[in-house]
């Protein structure tokens, strides 16, 4: 999505300067591939101040309040008053009267909104750069280290500055300015099974997918692309909408992949071709391989779309050149398939976490050496996602899945498109959760009732068993990537920040190519001949594997550039705040 920033003034109203420094985080968010940027808006009026960077034509206005995103309700809902309606769809929803100022995120947290509060000033955004950018000032927050480490994300709670929180799933945060007080509610997520036949269970999901698909009809199919893979979510929103809404002429869809990976049966690439092709839907492949541009162009940019909120480069090493496409074809947005209809089967406590992504450094024989070692910050679970009493265990697998990985990480890989564009993700919208949560658990475990209602669709083209994409480690370990990361890790700003002890143990580490001897015995052969994802799940099932040392200085140098950019960040509006304070000290006097 575009970016925002929301910001709310306690003695002082904003001034000219506030609006020049707005314009200029945006311009500082605008990726450095894209030569013509969409028009930023930005708005001053008193004590209340906002910017949206790059509007995509998803931004909708009401005095000084304003929803970022999409809306799925039928008919039109009033989302403008504090505390009023919190409608169903994807989006980051800040409105205000003369008593509060609301902050509001969705029912996943598909758009990850953070805030700062002190006793002059609340800012909120859905980019922490743009944050530390507006105040002028970074404090580096070591506690999100391990979950680095562990997860290649910021974890559960934290951000890059100790200051600046996360808004959780399904809340919203009121300013009570007279005060200047700030409270918080949440709705909690619960799955508890309704009965139900089988043919009751998936004609409530048939109908919540459809109603979301027909509230896609408002969108302007010449601004907006289908992403389509082989596999079934992506194909649920095309057939849904084939169904509700009639297969619109200008529908585009879109696939993305290895070069090579388009003509390889059974690989996403190529059965996202043929899906389109028996649906009468207009395809177009992007390539992902190897940008031409230098390797640390393409790492700082990805780390700056991203904010190193993520770890997942193998899908962006063409250097952003996908997304630089789309913003130059004029697309305003892509509706994604990311959903929450169920997990892969687990057997114990471990197996959850590393499921959805959120395994500790003590999961790991490497990392729990190097966390006792040097003395990482303290890791733990936050309560909230702690498996609750009398909650099955399904349940709280699925209830992390959505608590915790879609606003951690399907989130953070939304920012890095929305660098560029906008995005919805209609298999995230209220009904189809509340559907999915009513299910037991045989109807949510690997998406059953999801498959078994696509697979029953027209056109039966099969499905993928086979991804597009490099693998991750197999590009981490190209020599390239070895020597940029080896060259920033032990650079003396790494010493400064880790220590050598560590530097040196992270470095012992890396690999240069497939050095690990092919193994051609029985096992071997059958594991060649796995489907990525089921090579997943099966390593999902060893206790206390080890991360890959190369994905760990990945981690690493993220962390050493991550926090170079935000000091940097810190910087940029220096001059402004100046000018702020001393236009403060004018009027006041």
């Amino acid at each position: 999505m575009s970016k925002v920033l929301y910001a709310c003034s306690r003695n002082f109203g904003f001034n000219a300067s506030t609006k020049e420094k707005l314009y200029e985080v945006c311009n500082n968010l605008v990726p450095d591939n894209i030569a013509v940027p969409k028009p930023h808006v930005v708005r001053v009026e008193d004590d209340l101040a906002y910017a949206v960077c790059m509007d995509s034509g998803a931004l909708q206005e009401s005095g000084m309040s304003l929803l970022l995103g999409f809306l799925y309700e039928k008919n039109k809902v009033s989302w403008d008053k504090p505390k009023t309606c919190y409608p169903d769809g994807n989006y980051a929803l800040f409105r205000v009267d003369e008593a509060e100022l609301e902050v509001v995120s969705d029912c996943v947290g598909t758009r990850t909104v953070w805030y700062y509060h002190d006793e002059e000033v609340f800012v909120a955004s859905t980019s922490q750069r743009a944050i530390v950018m507006f105040l002028g000032t970074f404090e580096f927050d070591e506690r999100v280290v391990p979950w680095m480490l562990s997860t290649g994300s910021l974890g559960p709670q934290f951000s890059w500055d100790k200051r600046i929180k996360r808004l959780p799933v399904d809340s919203s945060l009121s300013l009570y300015k007279k005060t200047w007080l700030v409270s918080t509610s949440q709705n909690s997520i619960e799955f508890s099974v309704v009965e139900r036949a089988m043919a009751g269970h998936k004609k409530l999901l048939s109908d919540s997918i459809g109603q979301a698909a027909e509230a896609l009809a408002r969108i302007d199919f010449d601004r907006w692309v289908l992403p389509l893979s082989g596999g079934y979510d992506s194909r649920a929103i095309l057939l849904f909408m084939k169904n509700t809404i009639g297969t619109p002429d200008n529908l585009k869809a879109i696939t993305w992949g290895l070069e090579k990976s388009q003509y390889e049966k059974g690989n996403d690439a190529y059965v996202a071709k043929e899906l389109a092709r028996s649906v009468g839907v207009k395809h177009k492949y992007y390539h992902t391989d190897v940008s031409p541009e230098p390797l640390e162009v393409v790492f700082d940019r990805f780390l700056f779309c991203s904010e190193g909120r993520v770890d997942h480069i193998a899908g962006y090493m063409d250097g952003m050149d996908i997304w630089k496409q789309l913003h130059d074809e004029g697309v305003h947005g892509v509706i994604r398939g990311d959903e929450g209809f169920g997990e892969y089967p687990v057997s114990s406590e471990l197996n959850v976490r590393n499921l959805v992504g959120c395994g500790l450094c003590s999961d790991y024989k490497n990392l729990s050496q190097i966390a006792d070692e040097f003395g990482l910050p303290p890791q733990e679970m936050p309560v909230e996602l702690l498996q609750k009493e009398g909650e099955a265990f399904y349940a709280w697998r699925d209830r992390l899945h959505q608590e915790y990985r879609i606003p951690t990480v399907l989130a953070a890989l939304s920012d890095i498109k929305c660098s560029y564009l906008e995005q919805i993700n209609p298999l995230l919208s209220r009904p189809v959760l509340d559907a999915v949560r009513s299910f037991p658990d045989e109807f949510r475990t690997d998406k059953y009732l999801l498959k078994n209602i696509v697979e029953s669709m027209e056109p039966k083209v099969p499905f993928a068993v086979k991804v597009a994409n490099a693998s991750p480690k197999d590009i981490l370990r190209e020599k390239r990537c070895v020597d940029l990361m080896k060259s920033e890790i032990s650079s003396d700003y790494s010493t400064g920040l880790f220590g050598s002890g560590f530097v040196n143990r992270i470095i012992s580490g890396i690999k240069v190519g497939n050095d690990e001897p092919r193994r051609w015995g029985v096992k071997g052969l059958v594991s060649s001949l796995l489907p990525t994802s089921i090579k997943s799940r099966l390593r999902n099932t060893v206790v206390r594997r080890s991360v890959d040392g190369n994905v760990l200085a990945f981690r690493v140098f993220m962390i050493i550039k991550m926090h170079k950019m935000l000091t940097s960040d810190s910087s940029r509006t220096a001059n402004f705040k100046r000018r702020e304070i001393d236009e403060a000290n004018t009027a006041s006097s």
